[in-house]
């Protein structure tokens, strides 16, 4: 795997080096980390670049109010692009609701959603999002995804082509004394 600055494009030969801007991560060449490390704002995060899976990183957030602490955990998204959802959804559900003898207004209940919602959906109507797509898969013991043909296929851009932060953003070393 080749990797780029996200600066100005190049090539990174050696270690990389990794910098937090104003929450962003970004991957950096030695030429532009001594350019900017020295900037405010810009801090240097110690050690090699790690790469996590996204579905993997789960964050807590902590919310004061007059009524308490409440915590709310941010799951990452799931990358909608590498499912679809089967063409015969409306019927499967049904089909699966009734065979466990469920009613609509219990399986509404299980999932999290309005009775509504699913009956729009079990005709057909409405057609789920990859989330509600999975609750239903869990509540019922069916099948409602597929990955997409071209999921397994990645293309790889070519290296002196890509657009880099650089080509976007002009950025300034003005703070650079300010520290």
């Amino acid at each position: 795997m080749v990797l780029t600055c996200d600066v100005c494009g190049a090539v990174i030969e050696g270690e990389p080096v990794i910098v937090e801007i104003d929450g962003a991560v970004l991957t950096l060449c030695q030429k532009c980390a001594r350019k900017y490390t020295g900037v405010k704002g810009v801090k240097v995060i110690k050690g090699p670049a790690q790469i996590q899976s996204p579905q993997k990183a789960v964050t807590v957030t902590k919310y004061e109010s007059r009524r308490g602490t409440t915590y709310r955990v941010n799951k990452p998204k799931i990358n909608a692009d590498r499912y679809e959802i089967v063409e015969n959804y409306a019927e499967l559900i049904r089909d699966a609701r009734e065979s466990l003898g469920m009613g609509r207004d219990v399986l509404a209940k299980v999932i999290g959603v309005k009775e509504s919602i699913l009956k729009r959906i079990e005709d057909g109507q409405l057609i789920p999002d990859i989330e509600l797509a999975r609750k239903l898969e869990k509540a019922l013991g069916i099948s409602l995804l597929r990955e997409t043909e071209d999921a397994g296929t990645e293309t790889q851009k070519p290296v002196g082509k890509a657009l880099t932060l650089g080509d976007v953003v002009t950025l300034r070393e003005k703070d650079k004394n300010r520290q």
